[in-house]
């Protein structure tokens, strides 16, 4: 990776096998690789309950979003809170528009209106350097471009209100536009100068190439049509007209052979403007085909589906930073510091072939401290794998009795019109 991630970029099923495999310290129980295949079952159990609510309240308000501002402040909020749980990095409003005057890889000109938008939302994860090879001249010349493709992209839009496209006397269809619209979508494998061709509002222009290579074959049509096709017809409408202005005294007779000039000449002026028309539109579709391929293609989730897609994901991230902590911190008996276990775990995933991941040892932590599973002193250490075992078996427990408190993983602050888990 070219910049510190906070994603671990593995599966949940994957890092227990993982992490059960690996030697345990003298003295552990001999069932301990088992014990802590159930620890990651029940740690899994109490984070899915907790995000369950949570996803339920954010599908219910998307589909109102149209007709409810509440819904839409809900919905903001806790995109924004379930990206940074997923480990995604938001895109602030000036990365956006760096990234827009960039080259993009597609063979397309792009233009969007950033201020059609009253909610922009933009999250990525996993960057990473790759080299394209982009062929031109129809594959006669090659070129390598490196650059940061992001392993996930999250887009959120809102279209602006009809009046506001009022006040500045712009047709919101000319832009394809439907005012107070609402957008949200997964992507994967984004260049990141192709960016802003995720935009539901991106519309396709002719490049300079594009002019040149439809102007000069026109051009040269026009000449041919017109020396060929219409000289005669141009030279007895330029008659017509002078006798009409008081330039000549007689009038040119419109007999058939007239009428038949004329009227071949208009068919063949309408058949060549026809031509070129068809060019121009046959490109444009050509375009609008590359850009939706490469959106097709690209997309992961769209509408309700990416809160379903986002919430298992920042469910297996919440549950790999607490089994990697938990197990490293059985690893040192004595107990360690927040810095020694950072370390240890980012060696170890950096060893497994994930590149340098910068692990959140204060959150994982904390989970820690939540579930009753960790030891506060003058350093940090596990509580025993069957100790931790019984305490999350009680806070499992809890959840489904009335008389008792709900405990949950990770009780934060929800957001207004979410229900509480």
């Amino acid at each position: 990776m070219d910049e510190r991630e906070r994603f671990v970029p593995r599966r949940v099923g994957q890092l227990t096998a993982q992490l059960a495999e690996r030697p345990f310290p003298d003295g552990a129980p001999e069932d301990s690789p088992d014990a802590f295949r159930a620890l990651s079952r029940v740690v899994a159990a109490l984070v899915h309950v907790e995000l369950l609510e949570r996803e339920r309240a954010a599908t219910d308000a998307w589909e109102v979003i149209g007709d409810d501002p509440a819904a839409v402040a809900l919905v903001v909020e806790e995109l924004r809170q379930l990206a940074e749980r997923a480990n995604f990095v938001p895109l602030e409003v000036g990365d956006i528009e760096e990234v827009l005057v960039q080259q993009a890889l597609v063979r397309l000109r792009l233009e969007v209106h950033l201020d059609d938008y009253d909610e922009l939302v933009l999250h990525r994860r996993g960057s990473r350097s790759q080299t394209f090879v982009i062929r031109r001249w129809r594959g006669l010349r090659t070129k390598e471009v490196t650059t940061t493709v992001d392993d996930r992209v999250l887009v959120f839009t809102r279209i602006k209100p009809a009046s506001w496209f009022e006040e500045r006397d712009v047709d919101p269809a000319d832009r394809n536009l439907t005012p107070g619209a609402a957008n949200l979508k997964l992507f994967r494998d984004v260049p990141r100068p192709d960016l802003e061709m995720l935009l539901p509002a991106t519309r396709v222009r002719f490049r300079r190439s594009d002019t040149f290579k439809v102007g000069v074959p026109a051009l040269a049509s026009a000449v041919l049509v017109a020396t060929t096709k219409l000289l005669p017809t141009i030279g007895l409408v330029f008659l017509l007209v002078a006798a009409a202005v008081g330039l000549r005294r007689d009038t040119p007779r419109i007999d058939q052979e007239a009428l038949v000039l004329l009227l071949g000449g208009v068919f063949a002026l309408g058949l060549y403007l026809f031509r070129q028309w068809k060019r121009l539109e046959n490109r444009r579709i050509k375009y609008l085909k590359v850009l939706n391929e490469n959106l097709y293609f690209r997309t992961v989730a769209d509408g309700a589906g990416v809160f379903h897609t986002l919430y298992a994901s920042a469910e297996e991230q919440e549950i790999a930073e607490i089994l990697l902590a938990y197990r490293f911190l059985l690893d040192t008996p004595d107990g360690c510091t927040p810095d020694e276990l950072d370390a240890s775990v980012e060696a170890f995933l950096a060893a497994g072939g994930d590149g340098e991941v910068d692990f959140e040892v204060d959150d994982a932590v904390a989970k820690l401290r939540r579930l009753g599973v960790v030891d506060d002193g003058a350093c940090l250490r596990a509580v025993p794998l069957d100790t931790a075992l019984l305490v999350l078996d009680r806070r499992w427990q809890a959840l489904f009795r009335r008389d008792e408190p709900t405990v949950t993983a990770d009780p934060e602050p929800t957001p207004a019109g979410t229900v509480p888990s």
